[in-house]
């Protein structure tokens, strides 16, 4: 394994499509050096993680993908997905695209991952096709992409095995691996790689805060670990427990006032945790409150919970409670309340919002909508005709929001205490146009090939909610590297300001030389 220079990227800026890193960074897979890590994204930023485990997307702008630079027809043999979000799998189709994969390279997950990724993977597509079209921009992948990369899923169970498509590569020693329950989210993990005596850890996303899944699984010692650091700066989030009673208090007082809730969520993961929520504590509203509640979940949201039902006797990916209450009751769906509506599709979107006027009144939506970060999906359509419809209404962000994202562009102004908030967005009416309103219009840039929408609505809408995060905070991490007590430690998918607070301690608490803590790059 290489040492890390926290200093100096693996790619320089100025290197084209021919670069080779590896021969830039003076080092060839020898029984010597039998693993070599490369990143490609997610270094210091949350999302595109790519290093080949994971490989995913930027929700937000900039560079979408990772940085494919130097690699060659045919040069990855496989892949390995540590979860199902979309910005640790979403490039999967753009390298099988560009013919980056061998004819046999596998891509390893558990089979809760590969259910979750192909579904989101399908919706990722329409996403590309319509942000593609819309600012006439060339497809980096299509179906027969998406079809290729569902071909190469091989699903594993948490634990142990060889990797055939890379054995070869070292004639010494095969490459042998292991997953362990990361607690993130369905099916999350961990990896281990190991090869000629030589081991590397990926945490993947940490949990443990979830609960509906299983604990972390502890890992096992490794050479270096790949931390990430997400939250590497809070010291404790809110508890789960207070935020869902904060989301709970500020429905009954929307509900109490006919207003309208929206909660970007992300499909996976806090979709299923809002839903729990609900079905635990919707009935207990008081007085004629739960008769006034219309639950909408929506779209992938509600595909995903499906996924999530296949699962629920299963206490390799179940919590107990959880396996529990399914057997026990003998409901096979405690991720769907009683109160929810899946719309199917915009005109069931704009009945319901149409039903939600006080002056008619119908039942009053709280909308749990993918994404959460208000960028892409249908949150950022329902936002905007909220902004259109209704004089007040209640938005909750309760998820990381990162930059270039319109959460994140909400978020700032919340915290700056602006009077009234103001974003642009690409997002697409339910009808053929927004609602007539003044706060809502669209808009040309200057050299943009379409118009956006420009939304103003009053700062007291929205309120961010803390505490719901399904990655571990600070304790958590270094909990995680002490277990795995490496040489060194390179941080990874976390903002600047978390990876040099978790860095600090990190470099306090562990063996881990502060000279070859790798924060970054």
């Amino acid at each position: 394994m290489t040492g890390i220079d926290p200093e100096t990227p693996w790619l320089p800026a100025d290197a084209d499509q021919n670069f080779n890193p590896l021969e830039h960074a003076g080092v060839d897979p020898s029984p010597d050096t039998p693993m070599i890590v490369t990143p490609r994204g997610g270094d210091r930023e949350v999302g595109r993680g790519c290093y080949l485990v994971d490989c995913g997307l930027n929700q937000g702008g900039g560079d979408n993908y990772p940085d494919f630079r130097g690699l060659g027809p045919g040069s990855v043999d496989a892949v390995f997905l540590t979860h199902a979000h979309i910005d640790h799998y979403g490039g999967l189709p753009v390298l099988e695209a560009r013919g980056y994969l061998d004819d046999d390279a596998p891509i390893i997950a558990t089979r809760p991952t590969i259910d979750l990724a192909k579904t989101l993977l399908e919706d990722s597509l329409k996403i590309h096709r319509r942000e593609t079209n819309r600012h006439g921009d060339q497809q980096q992948f299509t179906q027969q992409d998406v079809m290729a990369v569902f071909d190469r899923f091989e699903p594993v169970n948490y634990g142990g095995g060889r990797v055939g498509a890379v054995a070869e590569k070292i004639d010494r020693d095969p490459l042998v691996y292991q997953l362990g329950n990361a607690a993130h989210l369905l099916g999350s993990a961990w990896l281990m790689l190991q090869t000629e005596g030589y081991r590397v850890v990926f945490s993947g996303n940490l949990g443990g805060r979830a609960s509906h899944l299983p604990d972390i699984t502890p890992p096992p010692q490794a050479d270096i670990l790949f931390l990430e650091s997400t939250y590497g700066g809070t010291h404790s989030h809110t508890s789960f427990s207070d935020a869902q009673m904060t989301i709970y208090n500020a429905v009954e007082r929307a509900l109490n006032n006919r207003k309208p809730v929206l909660i970007p969520t992300f499909a996976v993961g806090r979709a299923q945790t809002l839903q729990l929520l609900s079905a635990d504590r919707l009935h207990t509203l008081p007085g004629d409150l739960s008769k006034r509640v219309r639950l909408v979940v929506d779209e992938m949201a509600q595909e995903a919970t499906d996924h999530y039902h296949e699962y629920v006797t299963d206490t390799d990916y179940m919590a107990e409670s959880v396996v529990n209450r399914a057997q026990e009751s003998g409901d096979e769906t405690p991720f769907s309340p009683s109160q929810v509506e899946f719309p199917e599709n915009d005109a069931d979107r704009r009945a319901i919002l149409e039903d939600a006027d006080p002056a008619a009144g119908g039942k009053i939506p709280v909308i749990v909508a993918p994404s959460g970060m208000v960028t892409g999906g249908n949150s950022p359509r329902y936002l905007v005709e909220l902004a259109a419809r209704f004089h007040s209404a209640t938005v909750m962000l309760t998820g990381y929001q990162a930059l270039q994202t319109t959460g994140r562009t909400i978020q700032n102004q919340v915290d700056a205490e602006a009077e009234e908030i103001q974003f642009t967005t690409d997002a697409e009416p339910f009808g053929t146009d927004w609602p007539a309103a003044d706060n809502v219009a669209w808009v040309t840039a200057d050299g943009a090939p379409e118009p956006a929408t420009r939304v103003t609505i009053p700062s007291d809408w929205v309120s961010m909610v803390g505490g719901l995060s399904g990655h571990a905070a600070q304790p958590g991490l270094l909990d995680f590297a002490r277990t795995v007590d490496p040489e060194t430690i390179a941080l990874i998918h976390g903002p600047d300001y978390a990876q040099e607070h978790l860095g600090n301690h990190l470099a306090k608490t562990s063996r881990a030389s502060p000279t070859s803590l790798g924060v970054g790059d």
